[in-house]
């Protein structure tokens, strides 16, 4: 549970703030102010997402590409608002998570939009889809450390050069064993980028935000940046306006270009959909 709540800063930053307001307006002027000095330190973490920007260099030729990302809800059954939102986005690579095979029948039309895809459906909630307008190569089924979570891996043939794909699903934070086996398999991944070496854009729902011990492998271990920096955290999930967590991600290592990232509209899941752009810088 403790682990769990330390990916809600933001929300107890504003309860913080709620308390003070309280407090002040009842005349408890230490008390407000020291809520609203514990409302700051919760913050702080968050700040930083909104500061600076993430637009190339003046002068940058280099094509991006759009990614977009889904966790669809292996539940859900409006199959048609995730086909409407692929078809207005249009974006280069669609992946998306928790398909089933009931999903793949509904999303046919995909595969005749995005001559190259892969798909592994699973009716536990681990199911991936990969779609691609550019030619992908090597794609295959990678099992994320000891675990059986499967991960898609595939080789994306770019106007500038070839950059590895990576659509994950780790496992949820239900219990702490669940979150064990969560971090080993975030750990696994970031090893897996740092012992490829190659120009890798990662992506899916992880299942943790940027604050959480969790995520901290693939800054430390495979360097990854987050295509969220100064935009803001993009709550993701539960998919209800923005009171939600960032746990869904767009992530590339340094030789690898991120820019324009968007939270989009709700598909009937539990999760907002993402999408960024990237290229090889």
């Amino acid at each position: 549970m403790l682990d769990n709540l330390s990916n809600f800063p933001a929300h107890f930053a504003i309860a913080f703030l709620a308390c003070a307001a309280l407090l002040a307006w009842r005349g408890r002027r230490w008390f407000a102010i020291g809520a609203a000095a514990v409302a700051i330190l919760a913050f702080a973490p968050v700040l930083p997402w909104y500061l600076g920007n993430d637009v190339d260099a003046p002068g940058s030729s280099t094509p991006h590409l759009e990614v977009l990302v889904a966790n669809v809800y292996h539940s859900n059954r409006e199959f048609d608002r995730i086909k409407q939102l692929v078809t207005e986005e249009d974006p280069d690579v669609v992946g998306l998570v928790e398909v089933s095979e009931r999903w793949l029948r509904k999303l046919k039309p995909l595969r005749e939009r995005y001559p190259f895809h892969f798909e592994v459906p699973d009716e536990h909630h681990v199911g991936l889809a990969l779609y691609s307008r550019l030619p992908i190569a090597g794609a295959r089924t990678i099992r994320i450390g000891d675990s059986s979570s499967p991960a898609i891996a595939a080789t994306l043939a770019t106007p500038a050069g070839e950059i590895e794909i990576l659509l994950v699903h780790p496992t949820s934070p239900v219990d702490s064993a669940a979150i064990r086996r969560r971090n080993a398999q975030i750990r696994a991944l970031a090893q897996h980028v740092r012992d490829a070496g190659r120009p890798t854009v990662l992506a899916g729902d992880l299942n943790v935000s940027m604050w959480n011990a969790g995520y901290r492998p693939l800054e430390e271990i495979a360097r990854l940046h987050n295509a969220r920096a100064g935009q803001g955290i993009g709550p993701t999930w539960p998919a209800i306006g923005r009171v939600g967590v960032p746990i869904d991600h767009i992530l590339a290592t340094p030789d690898v270009s991120l820019r324009g990232f968007r939270l989009l509209r709700s598909i009937g899941s539990d999760h907002r959909p993402i999408a960024a752009e990237f290229a090889l810088r």
